[in-house]
């Protein structure tokens, strides 16, 4: 009980009750209405990458509603992010789980605010 006292008094020890979420990160809804995003690589203007993805968003209401009223500044980011690409880096065998990594990052980093963007599905891809 002694340590306990200790750790409360140094601001060491912290109790409580978290809450648990209204909703299963699982039960988050896919926001699908993006389109196809088509871009030229970084220094390769006779080439063109066309991209499709779905987008997994928490929390169910508020994480829907702020990406569908964002869908413009994600389209935006993701032309940028896919302008940025290399036709190196989009030969790449692993071009699609990096992509999802990126986008993932730029989606929450650049465009969410109050909901959070948890799973991204490339859905087409391919770079002509």
């Amino acid at each position: 009980m002694r340590r306990v006292q200790r750790l409360l008094s140094a601001g060491l020890l912290l109790v409580g009750c978290a809450s648990t979420p209204a909703y299963l990160p699982a039960d988050c809804p896919l926001y699908q209405d993006i389109g196809t995003v088509r871009a030229n690589p970084a220094f390769a203007t006779d080439r063109h990458v066309e991209l499709a993805a779905s987008f997994r968003v928490c929390p169910p209401d508020e994480g829907l509603a702020e990406i569908r009223r964002k869908h413009i500044e994600l389209k935006h980011e993701m032309l940028a992010l896919l302008s940025a690409q290399t036709v190196a880096d989009l030969e790449d065998p692993l071009r699609v789980e990096k992509l999802q990594k990126a986008l993932l990052r730029m989606a929450n980093e650049k465009v969410m605010r109050k909901g959070k963007v948890t799973q991204v599905l490339v859905t087409a891809f391919e770079l002509r």
